[in-house]
């Protein structure tokens, strides 16, 4: 949606083939870090993105002894930055309302089949085409990526979680992302992420319990008292928000891929977010690097002299900060979430020191905020107090 509205504004006729009958969210509550912030500023939806969700200043992790793990906050890079917890579904509904008022048009129920050149069809034989441009943006479970995508892998992660929106109204939660470890085997989150589209209270947060994908199924079998059991175990503190949880109904599963791919376009084909460089949430980037790969790709647009040059601006200026998040994150996760007990037990003694040194620290917040341009560079801090994105 972001694309569309974007590169429509710009004079571009675009298309936007949407698989269901009635758009809609799909997933768990989500980070917006200040990079996100600048796209949704770029699009007039920063104001109205702070009401809908709920201030995070930082993340709070500790393991199941109380001690800590993680203690980072966004102001100690700058006192402007923070980020924003906030439902997808009111991500959803800002985009989507903002795509109405975009000349983009919309096609709902053409569920792509194949894309020959730039000719798409369903399988029924709808077509649409042929275009200038195709982007693809189907996620990290992509169907299409695969026949033409150039080479990539994109295996699924052993871990994924459950997930359920609840109520704090007592706003215990608030102000962090709160995380609890046992080892590297068990790891539970909340997020504070503000208010649900048509809802009217502000006190939400979604509740992540990380398990091997292998287990869900058995987990659900357990039912829901042995789950609770569970997360009492590694976190008492959760009790007056488990209390609200009645049902296994309210959990979603939510599994991830870690897809890395050799370029991003093959041709006039693009690919862009998740399903281009769909990794683990470890670093709460995903909704974040989407963002910013439909900004970067309007920007090198209006900037270069022709469609191959503004395609060779956007790999070359994305390709610097994914690789240094794809590689993050896929180092990163072994140490939340994995058997080898030793890496947990590394984990719990070197992060907390880490986030203590001011060296360390820093890149450490770099990577939180998504403020890391490259192994060597940051984004600038602009006087808005929001980071400079290059072609944004």
């Amino acid at each position: 949606m972001t694309a569309a509205i974007l590169l429509s504004e710009a004079g571009h006729t675009v298309t936007l083939l949407e698989r269901f009958e009635r758009p809609q969210p799909l997933g768990a509550g989500l980070l917006i870090q200040p990079t996100g912030l600048r796209v949704l500023q770029r699009l007039g939806l920063y104001d109205d993105a702070l009401k809908a969700g709920a201030r995070v200043e930082g993340i709070d992790g500790r393991s199941d002894l109380g001690h800590s793990v993680l203690d980072l906050r966004y102001g100690d890079l700058d006192r402007r930055l923070h980020g924003l917890g906030l439902h997808r579904g009111a991500l959803f509904t800002l985009l989507f309302e903002r795509l109405k008022r975009a000349p983009a048009t919309l096609v709902t129920g053409f569920d792509v089949a194949s894309i020959r050149g730039t000719n798409i069809s369903t399988a029924d034989n709808r077509k649409a085409g042929p275009f200038d441009l195709v982007l693809i943006c189907d996620g990290a479970h992509s169907r299409l990526r695969g026949g033409l995508a150039p080479a990539h892998r994109a295996p699924v992660y052993a871990w994924g979680c459950f997930w359920a929106t609840l109520p704090d109204p007592e706003r215990r939660f608030a102000a962090l992302l709160h995380q609890r470890f046992r080892g590297n085997r068990h790891m539970a989150g909340v997020l504070p992420v503000g208010v649900a589209p048509g809802g009217d209270n502000n006190d939400d947060v979604t509740l992540f319990w990380s398990l091997r994908v292998a287990e869900m199924k058995a987990a659900r079998m357990r039912g829901l008292d042995s789950l609770k059991a569970e997360l009492l175990d590694i976190w008492p503190d959760l009790e007056p928000l488990l209390a609200s949880l009645t049902s296994f109904d309210q959990f979603s599963e939510a599994t991830y891929r870690d897809v890395a791919m050799s370029g991003f376009r093959r041709d006039r084909v693009l690919f862009l977010g998740d399903c281009a460089h769909g990794m683990s949430p470890q670093l709460g980037m995903g909704a974040n690097l989407a963002l910013a790969d439909a900004a970067t790709l309007a920007g090198a647009l209006a900037r270069a002299s022709s469609l191959d040059a503004a395609l060779q601006l956007f790999e070359t200026t994305r390709r610097r900060t994914l690789l240094v998040y794809s590689f993050v994150s896929r180092w990163l996760t072994p140490f939340y979430q994995g058997d080898a007990r030793p890496v947990g037990w590394l984990r719990d003694l070197t992060f907390g020191p880490a986030c203590a040194f001011p060296p360390t620290r820093r890149a450490m917040l770099t990577m939180l905020s998504g403020t890391r341009r490259d192994w060597f560079a940051t984004f600038p801090i602009g006087d808005d107090g929001l980071p400079e994105l290059p072609l944004i």
